[in-house]
C-alpha cells in the first residue's frame, strides 16, 4: 500500500472511530458528501437518508430567513475557515447547543472542491456554563477551532502518520519535516531515557487509551504542559492499526495551579508562623506567672523584713538580704531579656553585624564575665597555635558561648571547672564547651534546642533557667552560617560545640 493510501486509510479510520463529533463534508453547494458515525449519533439520520441534502436542514428557521448557512460557507470559503456556536436541529425536531468549524477543501490548483465540517455538542456546558465558571478557561478551549488542538496519528510503532495543523501550531513542525519521525522527540530527555513514550503506546494498546498530562518540547526546545490523548486505532477484527493523539496546551492552566499552590503553601506557613507566636504567648504567660512568682515572691520577702526590722538587723544580716534582693532581680531580669529575646528572633527582627574578630580574645572576655574569678582561673583553653580570625557578629557569638558557659559551670563540680577547645574543622572555627556533670537524659536530646525545654539531668532532675538558652544560641549560630550540636554520655558530662566562619581575607 502505498504511503499516501495508508495515510488516507489511516484518517478514515480516524474520523469514523470518533463519536463525540459529528465530522462530514459538504460538496461546493453546501450539499453532504460524506457522514460519520458521529454525526449519526448526533444529529439522528442514517448515511442514506442524508447524504445529498443540504445541509441548511440543520439550522431553526430563523437562521435559514437570514441566511445564515449560505453565509458560513460564503466566509469559509474567502477565509478558509468559519467557527460558529449556535441552535441546530437534530432529524427528530430537537435543538442541541453546537459548535461548529466549517474549513473550506482546496485541491493543489487551489480550487474549492467543498467543505470540511466538524460539529460539537456543547449542549450540557451551556446549561452547567455558570455553576462551573472554575473551569471557564478549560471549557472555552474546548469551543476554539481545531487549529487548537494537536491531532494527528501515529503508526504501530509510534511513528507520525498524520499532521493537522493544530500540530503546527503548537508544535512547530512542518508537516514535511516531521511525519515520518517518532513522536517520542515531543517528550523532555528525562521522559525519553525513562522510556514514557514507549509505555503509553503499551497502556493505550492494552486499554483502549491513555490520558496524561506533563512537560512537552517544542521544536525550538521550549516547553508547555501539555494534556494528552492516545487512542489505539484498530480494525474491525481487533488488528492494531496506530494511534490517534490529541494534545492540548495547558501551561497558562498549570501556571495557575503552581501560583496557587504556592500561595496556600505560604498562607500554610503564614498561620503555623502565627501558631508559633501564639504558642509564644502562652509560653510567656506561663513562665511569668510560675518562674518569675519565685524571685518575686523573694524580693518582695527580703524587701518587707527590711521595711520592719531594720532598726534590728545588724549589718551583715542587712547585705546579705540586699544581695539577695540583687541576685532574685537579675533573675527575673534576666527572664523577661530572654524571653524578649526570643520573640524578636521569631519575628525576624534581630539584625548581625558581621566583621572580623579574634575568636581567642573573645573566649578570654566571656570566661572572665560570666564565670566566678576563683573558676575563671581555673578553666583551661585548648587551642592550636596561629588560629585565623573569626567572621561574624561578635555580640551574638558572645551571647552563645556565655550561655553555653555558664551552663558547664553550673552542670559542672566545684572541683572539675569546664574545658573549652579551640579548634580549625573544615575551614570552620570550632568553639567546645565540656563540663563534667551528670550528662543529659536521652529523651531530652531531641529537643535540646527547642523553646522553653528545660533538660533533665541523668539523674532526672529538671534544670533550673528559662528554657530558652539553648534555642537562642542556637539561632544566633545558624543566622552566621555557623552550626550547634551536643556529644554527650550519662554520668559522664557533655560537650556543646558551635562553628563560626573564618575572616579568610583578613586572616
Amino acid at each position: 500500500m502505498a504511503p499516501r493510501e495508508s495515510t488516507t486509510e489511516l484518517l478514515g479510520l480516524l474520523v469514523d472511530s470518533v463519536l463525540d463529533y459529528a465530522i462530514f463534508t459538504l460538496d461546493e453547494q453546501g450539499r453532504v458528501a460524506s457522514w460519520n458515525g458521529g454525526a449519526q449519533r448526533l444529529k439522528g439520520y442514517e448515511r442514506d437518508e442524508i447524504v445529498g441534502q443540504h445541509f441548511s436542514r440543520f439550522y431553526g428557521e430563523d437562521d435559514i430567513l437570514a441566511g445564515r448557512p449560505a453565509w458560513l460557507l460564503e466566509v469559509a470559503a474567502g477565509e478558509g475557515r468559519v467557527e460558529d456556536e449556535g441552535w441546530r436541529l437534530r432529524k427528530d425536531g430537537t435543538r442541541f447547543w453546537a459548535n461548529v468549524v466549517i474549513t473550506a477543501l482546496r485541491d493543489a490548483d487551489r480550487q474549492l472542491r467543498g467543505f470540511g465540517k466538524v460539529t460539537r455538542d456543547l449542549t450540557e456546558r451551556r446549561r452547567a456554563e455558570q455553576e462551573l465558571l472554575a473551569s471557564e478557561r478549560r471549557l472555552s478551549l474546548l469551543v476554539d477551532s481545531v487549529v487548537d488542538y494537536a491531532i494527528f496519528m501515529l503508526d504501530e510503532q509510534g511513528r507520525i502518520a498524520t499532521w493537522n495543523a493544530g500540530a503546527q501550531r503548537l508544535k512547530g513542525y512542518e508537516r514535511d519535516e516531521i511525519v515520518g519521525q517518532h513522536f517520542s522527540r515531543f517528550y523532555p530527555e528525562v521522559d525519553v531515557v525513562a522510556g514514557k513514550p514507549a509505555w503509553e503506546l503499551e497502556v493505550a494498546t492494552a486499554e483502549g487509551r491513555l490520558e496524561d498530562e506533563g512537560w512537552r518540547v517544542r521544536k525550538d526546545g521550549t516547553r508547555f504542559w501539555a494534556n494528552v490523548v492516545i487512542t489505539a486505532l484498530r480494525e474491525g477484527d481487533g488488528r492494531l492499526r496506530g494511534f490517534a493523539k490529541v494534545t492540548r496546551d495547558l501551561t497558562e492552566r498549570k501556571r495557575a495551579e503552581d501560583a496557587l499552590a504556592e500561595s496556600l503553601a505560604q498562607e500554610r506557613e503564614v498561620t503555623r508562623r502565627l501558631r508559633e507566636l501564639d504558642s509564644l504567648k502562652n509560653d510567656f504567660v506561663a513562665i511569668v506567672a510560675h518562674d518569675i512568682r519565685s524571685p518575686m515572691s523573694v524580693l518582695s520577702g527580703y524587701a518587707q523584713l527590711l521595711l520592719e526590722r531594720w532598726d534590728r538587723l545588724d549589718e551583715p544580716t542587712k547585705r546579705a538580704y540586699v544581695a539577695s534582693i540583687q541576685r532574685n532581680s537579675q533573675s527575673a531580669a534576666g527572664l523577661v531579656d530572654d524571653v524578649l529575646e526570643v520573640a524578636r528572633i521569631e519575628a525576624g527582627e534581630l539584625q548581625y553585624v558581621a566583621a572580623p574578630y579574634d575568636l581567642e580574645q573573645l573566649v578570654r572576655d566571656t570566661i572572665r564575665e560570666v564565670v566566678a574569678p576563683d573558676l575563671g582561673e581555673r578553666i583551661v583553653v585548648r587551642r592550636p597555635p596561629g588560629l585565623p580570625l573569626a567572621h561574624g557578629d561578635r555580640r551574638r557569638h558572645w551571647q552563645a558561648l556565655a550561655n553555653l558557659l555558664g551552663n558547664a559551670a553550673r552542670y559542672s563540680p566545684p572541683d572539675s571547672p569546664p574545658e573549652l577547645e579551640l579548634a580549625l574543622d573544615d575551614g570552620m572555627l570550632r568553639v567546645s564547651v565540656r563540663d563534667h556533670g551528670p550528662g543529659i537524659a536521652p529523651g531530652d536530646r531531641d529537643a535540646l534546642f527547642a523553646k522553653f525545654s528545660r533538660l533533665a539531668t541523668h539523674s532526672g532532675d529538671r534544670s533550673r533557667g528559662t528554657g530558652l538558652g539553648l534555642y537562642i544560641a542556637r539561632s544566633m549560630v545558624e543566622a552566621q552560617g555557623g552550626r550547634i550540636w551536643v556529644e554527650t554520655t550519662p554520668g559522664a558530662g557533655a560537650t556543646f560545640s558551635f562553628t563560626v566562619p573564618v575572616a579568610w581575607e583578613a586572616a
